[in-house]
């Protein structure tokens, strides 16, 4: 039998309460960034930045997704990296409440957050191992990864843009099953709530910006 369904609990933590402080940091980090987004847009923060700015920001953002990974196993430093993290992606989300309608950034949001809890409930039960198919969703995430970039800085295409956005919703439904399968691994080795949140709030966050680029109703 897959070692998926036979987990040895050698961890110190029971996989279920795991569960519970996995999504408390997840909500946790999520209001963060709301949080965020309101004091960069009632302050006027963003249109200060500038564009060197910004890119300073996604390159920091970056580093400090990079660093929880590398700081899992010190959860006071992992949790501190996290939540810098959920604050400057506030910042960095900023932007879209002058790009799109707030009726469309609150429903995309639901709609993400729906289709996040689906799949969820579906690799809770165990039916499907999703696990198998981490080798693919990895391999699509590169892919996007690639395509965005020829697409921002060489192709402009909206219609190329469409396309990776609706690959993107799939790669990230299917890698939301694969990350809550992996918790539970991650519940009797490390044990490090602060990462697995990340990997969840990273899904939910990526599979809203697909899905408002898909169907957002853009400002005039």
């Amino acid at each position: 039998m897959d070692r998926f369904y036979q987990i040895e609990k050698t961890g110190t933590t029971d996989f279920n309460a795991f569960l519970s402080k996995v999504f408390l940091n997840m909500f946790l980090g999520l209001l963060l960034t709301a949080i965020s987004v309101y004091m960069t847009l009632s302050t006027g923060l963003w249109t200060k930045i500038g564009t060197f700015g910004a890119i300073g920001f996604g390159i920091l953002s970056f580093v400090l997704v990079i660093l929880t990974g590398v700081l899992r196993n010190n959860g006071v430093l992992a949790g501190i990296t996290f939540y810098l993290f959920s604050a400057l992606e506030g910042m960095l989300l900023a932007p879209i409440f002058y790009i799109y309608t707030g009726s469309s950034i609150i429903t995309a949001f639901a709609s993400a957050s729906i289709l996040f809890g689906i799949m969820a409930i579906l690799a809770l039960t165990k039916k499907v191992d999703f696990r198998r198919f981490g080798t693919y969703l990895f391999v699509g995430l590169i892919g996007i990864i690639i395509a965005s970039l020829l697409n921002m800085f060489l192709l402009h295409s909206a219609g190329f843009g469409m396309v990776i956005s609706a690959i993107t919703v799939i790669v990230f439904l299917g890698l939301t099953a694969y990350d809550i399968q992996k918790l539970e691994e991650m519940a009797y080795t490390d044990g490090n709530a602060f990462f697995g949140a990340l990997a969840l709030y990273l899904d939910l966050i990526n599979l809203f910006l697909a899905l408002l680029n898909l169907f957002g109703e853009r400002r005039d």
